[in-house]
């Protein structure tokens, strides 16, 4: 149902907006982006709260994902954590390995001359 009328009326809007949510399981939901008129892109997961997931499927700027996508997205998410934090150590180890060993063969030669 659609929402977007002149003749909108709020109850009924904040009405269906309760009663989808009272249908999303957990305190977040991962929904899926639909095309918009002002330039929203479809397909595009995003995780929001239960509230928000209602107001958006209301509104049909957005559909609850199905299972197997949110699954999907959960795992992509962790894929990027952990690529993230192992590049974050590669770099504090570089740090570190130059810091130690790199930093005092430096002072030496800058002693030297």
């Amino acid at each position: 149902m659609k929402f977007v009328e002149d003749n909108m009326n709020l109850r009924e809007y904040y009405n269906n907006i309760r009663e989808i949510a009272r249908t999303i399981e957990g305190e977040f939901a991962v929904v899926v982006s639909n095309k918009t008129d002002d330039g929203g892109c479809a397909g595009i997961l995003t995780e929001v709260t239960k509230d928000a997931a209602a107001r958006l499927i209301a509104e049909d700027k957005a559909t609850l994902a199905s299972p197997l996508q949110a699954q999907e997205y959960y795992a992509e998410l962790r894929a990027k954590h952990v690529r993230q934090t192992a590049e974050e150590q590669q770099k504090r180890m570089a740090l570190d390995v130059f810091s130690q060993g790199g930093l005092e063969a430096l002072r030496k030669s800058l002693l030297k001359d």
